[in-house]
């Protein structure tokens, strides 16, 4: 016993360096691929940011047929947003992830955003950061639970490089996987890879530029309130959003078994809809959405209605198989629809807007940690308690849903809605509500609907 409490910290030293440099190495390579990446694209949108409306007409369905054609006959796994497949892949595959996925995936997203498709860029860098932590794996010859460990540390170097933040970037890759949970042994790691990841990306010139105009407001009862109220908002926006890309991919899906469409066909539809859409909105809530999201985050009015375009155009985008990533839609929906609440709120717009925005991350992606890590790494610490008291309530809003439909049940949030834990939300059998006109039934919880130990 003696022997072993003197050796057991130089075992646990071992285990601390090991997957520090495992870490360090998989975020720097995730940090050189993920950030050409974002160089092709950020070109390819400067190349169509000049174009005129009409060539969209010609752009954006031609866009969906390349992203079709690229998604149906080089790699399904590549439709939507993209880490929800990287998810499904660590839960039911030990992270294995074929490398023309993520190649697909990167085209099918260049084709989407350059068009005018309305998605983010970190949907494809965290697949590429899976996809090169698993050819490590490969060349290392790991076990299956090593495997899934450092293709975690791949999703976080992604996501790392993608936003400039390294803490969060690390967090969110381990809290997108499960609702209502953490693997704890993974944070070092993961933390490594960010951090490395990060650097890799801003030695190549890669740089993140936020708006920062918010205030710190003196903490009252008045302004707890308030925030509870924007939460209590953003979640319901951030469930409407998982509900209206749920309707398209559930239509697309009926028209594609019974009628025999060709899938290719789905991304045109939607590049016709958003053409369309560009004719009557504009061209804002389309692409990358970038220059709306500063302006909102700069204090400038950008309308009281654009978060709900955003999430119509996200949900045409997304539901109907076209490529991207989720999380910068959610930004933006979040820091328009924060805009559009501070007035009758009482809060500064630019308040409103970083709250908002990091209010809907926490509920879409079920990732209330992460959302409040970044909107201080973002925005500055003083904001972390403001982060904090909208970010909680959005997440319980949202339910028993999630942008990520892959993500495994930890945590029922509310006895009132039941669900079973331990398998994916996508795998949830539906269960009846406890309404008041329905002959109450006693619910049992079986040892199968408890969660796991552990996620390995």
């Amino acid at each position: 016993m003696v022997l072993r409490r003197f050796w057991e910290p130089l075992f646990m030293g071992r285990q601390l360096i090991l997957w520090l440099v495992l870490g360090s190495l998989t975020g720097g390579l995730v940090g050189l691929v993920v950030t050409y990446f974002l160089k092709l694209l950020f070109w390819s949108i400067h190349v169509t940011a000049t174009w005129p409306l009409w060539a969209f007409g010609l752009a954006l369905p031609g866009g969906g047929l390349l992203t079709g054609i690229l998604i149906y006959y080089g790699a399904p796994d590549a439709a939507g947003h993209g880490t929800e497949a990287v998810i499904r892949a660590v839960h039911q595959h030990a992270g294995k992830i074929n490398w023309k996925v993520a190649a697909c995936k990167a085209l099918a997203t260049i084709t989407t955003i350059a068009a005018g498709g309305a998605a983010g860029k970190e949907g494809p860098s965290a697949q590429i950061g899976a996809a090169v932590a698993s050819a490590v794996a490969d060349m290392l010859k790991f076990s299956s639970e090593q495997r899934q460990k450092i293709v975690i540390c791949g999703i976080g170097a992604g996501f790392a490089a993608v936003f400039g933040t390294p803490v969060a970037g690390a967090i969110l890759g381990i809290e997108v996987l499960a609702m209502g949970d953490l693997w704890y042994e993974m944070l070092l790691p993961s933390f490594a890879a960010a951090v490395m990841a990060y650097e890799v990306a801003h030695g190549l010139g890669l740089t993140w530029t936020y708006a920062q105009a918010a205030v710190s407001i003196p903490f009252s009862l008045s302004l707890f309130v308030r925030l509870v109220v924007l939460g209590v908002v953003a979640g319901l926006a951030a469930y409407l959003l998982v509900l209206m890309m749920e309707g398209f991919h559930h239509g697309m899906d009926r028209l594609r078994e019974k009628h025999r469409w060709w899938p290719p066909i789905f991304p045109v539809l939607a590049g016709v809809l958003l053409f369309v859409l560009f004719v009557v909105v504009g061209r804002e809530p389309g692409g990358l959405s970038l220059r709306l999201l500063n302006q909102a985050l700069a204090g400038h009015t950008v309308g009281a209605f654009m978060w709900w375009w955003k999430i119509v155009f996200v949900a045409i985008t997304l539901g109907l198989g076209m490529s991207g990533g989720i999380i910068t839609p959610l930004f933006v929906i979040g820091a328009t629809l924060g805009s559009a609440l501070a007035g009758p709120l009482g809060l500064p717009m630019a308040d409103g807007a970083a709250i908002g925005m990091m209010a809907v991350t926490a509920a879409g992606a079920n990732a209330p940690i992460a959302s409040i890590v970044m909107g201080m790494e973002i925005f500055g610490s003083q904001f972390g308690p403001d982060f904090l008291i909208a970010a909680v309530p959005a997440f319980i809003m949202i339910g028993n849903h999630s942008v990520y439909p892959s993500q495994r049940v930890r945590l029922q949030k509310s006895p009132w809605v039941p669900i079973s834990l331990g398998v994916a939300l996508e795998d949830t059998p539906d269960r009846p509500l406890p309404l008041p006109w329905i002959r109450k039934q006693k619910t049992v919880v079986s040892e199968s609907d408890l969660p796991p130990a552990s996620m390995s």
